[in-house]
């Protein structure tokens, strides 16, 4: 299987420094700027985590309703940025051993807010990359360029930290909420077919493999009716999208995708896609930016994506990228990167990674921490009915459930598609490595220290395993 330019999710935060942005997503902007082909480069990232705080907690009564709240007991809070020196600093605090290893609740000064997260009336203007570009006027002059100078948005990382966590609005927490059923589209849905699939990843729980998946799908799909993105090939309009021949949704390209989404440019224009849909073309996108993006087109679209227990998701990163130091050691501060070695355990990591989270990338405009708004937020969106989730423990049978219940997947083969993926860290570790993680893993008051302060990822996930079967009986209902 060929690697791409890896991408990862928006782990994000204001205050650290120019180079820094968004996890291993991030490159150097004085590299890029003279890069003509990301596909192939040996970029250098830089890693950033989520520094924005927020906690509230909501009402459900069918849908998500509008309460003011009392403040939600934060059992499993995540540590805070410092206000000076941002990211870069703590994260060096953590690895000079100068943050207490029992500091990982700092919740004392989290702000009361008042939840706001009633269902969306699919108006793209909710949608937070919408909202970025709004607040930067001097975007605009750029969005329409073509080729490497595109804006990225790791450009502009911390308008969208502001956006994706909710930190631009003081008093209120409004994490993006699906409808519990669809929107009525200009372009009307026939099935449970959509035009659009958008791919949200959640990085670690399978999405690389998920991604080649839905490659092969869409190259099937091509031969079969055409291409609904023809400018998507080598030398064309999107050539340089990251995820290609998939639509860029990553750090790298969600902006220019955004743009021409919002525009109805070339192919995006609601007759062509009107007749490209009618004609069993497809369009799917693929990055961790994504959720609320088909709020920017007229034709039926739906989300997937791949949820992993969040313990086990946060020991594969840990493995891939403290231990093993992937993607050019991506998230290691250069003093590891000049010795050879992260130095940090797990719980450590936890700490330098503010817990490593994903909730916020399913409902993006709440920081995730253990918030009602939150939690159940995310958990009603999985529930939508323009929403479907695997499981990475049960992929073979999601495969499935996609091939029996997507007539668009109905050339699935699952037996070739399971071939794709491979244990992406295990047998890359040497001796001394493997003896190190099983020192660690041996240690159970660390493990059960990283659990306990993963109890909303937990929440979310809990709850994602005892829906799973149910949210497959029940008919797409397009966004």
């Amino acid at each position: 299987m060929t690697m791409r330019a890896a991408e990862r999710a928006p782990l994000i935060a204001p205050g650290a420094s120019s180079i820094e942005c968004i996890d291993v997503e991030c490159i150097r902007r004085e590299e890029t700027q003279s890069h003509a082909s990301p596909s192939t480069s040996a970029w250098s990232r830089v890693g950033r985590v989520a520094g924005a705080v927020v906690v509230a907690s909501v009402a459900f009564a069918g849908s998500v309703a509008v309460v003011a709240h009392a403040r939600a007991p934060v059992v499993a809070s995540m540590p805070q940025l410092p206000q000076l020196g941002g990211t870069s600093e703590w994260r060096r605090m953590v690895s000079r051993g100068e943050v207490s290893r029992n500091d990982l609740n700092m919740a004392a000064n989290v702000p009361e807010k008042t939840c706001s997260a009633t269902p969306l009336t699919n108006d793209a203007n909710d949608y937070f990359i919408k909202k970025t570009i709004d607040a930067l006027p001097d975007l605009a002059a750029r969005l329409g360029t073509r080729g490497g100078d595109f804006p990225h948005s790791y450009d502009h990382h911390e308008v969208v930290a502001g956006f994706m966590t909710g930190t631009k609005n003081a008093r209120e927490e409004s994490p993006y909420a699906l409808p519990s059923g669809g929107y009525v589209k200009e372009i009307k849905q026939h099935g449970d077919r959509a035009m659009v699939y958008h791919f949200v990843h959640i990085p670690k729980a399978g999405g690389t493999y998920f991604n080649e998946v839905l490659t092969n799908v869409m190259r099937s799909l091509n031969n079969k009716f055409g291409s609904a993105t023809p400018g998507a090939g080598a030398g064309g309009v999107y050539a340089n999208w990251i995820t290609n021949p998939l639509l860029d949704a990553t750090a790298h390209g969600v902006f220019q995708t955004t743009h021409y989404m919002l525009n109805k440019s070339a192919p995006f224009g609601t007759a062509k896609l009107a007749r490209d849909y009618a004609l069993g073309r497809r369009m799917f996108s693929k990055g961790s930016f994504n959720m609320g993006l088909c709020s920017a087109t007229d034709a039926p679209c739906m989300y997937l994506t791949v949820l992993r227990n969040p313990f086990d998701r946060f020991m594969s990163h840990y493995k891939y990228s403290c231990l093993e130091g992937a993607e050019e050691r991506a998230l290691w501060l250069p003093e590891w990167k000049a010795k050879g070695e992260c130095p940090l355990d797990p719980l450590q990591w936890f700490q330098y990674t503010q817990g490593d989270d994903w909730t916020h990338l399913l409902a993006p405009g709440a920081y995730p921490r253990d918030s009602e708004c939150h939690v159940e937020t995310v958990k009603a969106n999985l529930k939508s009915g323009c929403m479907r989730y695997l499981l990475t423990e049960k992929l073979a049978d999601g495969l499935t459930k996609m091939r029996n219940h997507l007539p668009d997947f109905a050339g699935l083969n699952v037996n070739s598609a399971k071939s794709l993926f491979t244990n992406e860290s295990a047998s890359r570790l040497t001796p001394a490595l493997k003896a190190r993680l099983d020192r660690y893993t041996s240690d159970k008051d660390m493990m059960d220290r990283i659990k306990k302060n993963m109890i909303h990822q937990f929440k979310v996930y809990d709850h994602a395993v005892e829906n799973y079967e149910a949210q497959w009986k029940r008919p797409l209902e397009t966004c």
